[in-house]
């Protein structure tokens, strides 16, 4: 168990984070409200069991499923970090 409360975000991971939330937040602020709240509850979930998942096309990832939407993770440091969000309709990002 690592001591973090939420596992963290790539900067690229942050930005696309931030621009789906915005997005869904100008068409319907309850399903941004609910996004933001899985991928919150996700992260603290990472941080308690960094392992958690399956493993991921790239060596060394695990990938973790949150409503319609795909987290790839890799341990940096001993620390989870999220490199890449997707929605689960878009192609692989980082794998």
């Amino acid at each position: 168990m690592t001591s973090r409360r939420l596992a963290i975000l790539s900067p690229e991971a942050s930005a696309w984070y931030l621009a789906e939330i915005a997005y869904l937040a100008e068409r319907n602020a309850l399903a941004a409200e609910k996004v933001a709240r899985r991928i919150r509850a996700a992260r603290k979930t990472l941080a308690e069991h960094p392992n958690i998942g399956p493993p991921g096309l790239i060596p060394g990832t695990r990938r973790m499923v949150v409503g319609s939407y795909v987290l790839t993770v890799r341990l940096k440091g001993g620390a989870p970090e999220i490199i890449d969000i997707r929605h689960g309709r878009q192609a692989d990002g980082k794998e």
